[in-house]
């Protein structure tokens, strides 16, 4: 499990501690985030998509963070095209419209560039 701590900065050379403590109701595992990301996405920009592995990001929810990535039947994983936060609480998907718009754009040029 990895863990993201956005904002914190180390200075070159300096010798760090991390501990985290963290309370919270993790209600949703990584294989289910990974699933609602891959409902989702499937439902909302292509047929092409799916969730990979999510990694844990502690910020101001406790989230997953699951890359999205295009695939072909013949070809396999083709590339990441982005990725979706799910809240670890609620299951709450955290994607806005820009994403969307975004992620269907890295998928045509990821599609137009690649060889069938």
């Amino acid at each position: 499990m990895t863990v993201h701590l956005p904002g914190v900065t180390v200075p070159q050379g300096a010798t760090v501690a991390i501990r985290i403590e963290l309370t919270a109701q993790a209600n949703i595992t990584p294989f289910v985030a990974r699933q609602k990301v891959t409902r989702f996405v499937v439902m909302e920009i292509s047929t092409q998509l799916l969730g990979e592995t999510p990694e844990l990001v502690v910020g101001e929810r406790l989230c997953w963070s699951v890359p999205v990535v295009l695939t072909s039947p013949a070809r396999g994983i083709i590339g990441t095209v982005g990725s979706i936060a799910v809240d670890a609480t609620t299951g709450e998907l955290l994607v806005d419209d820009a994403t969307v718009r975004r992620m269907t754009d890295d998928v045509r040029h990821l599609a137009e560039r690649s060889p069938l």
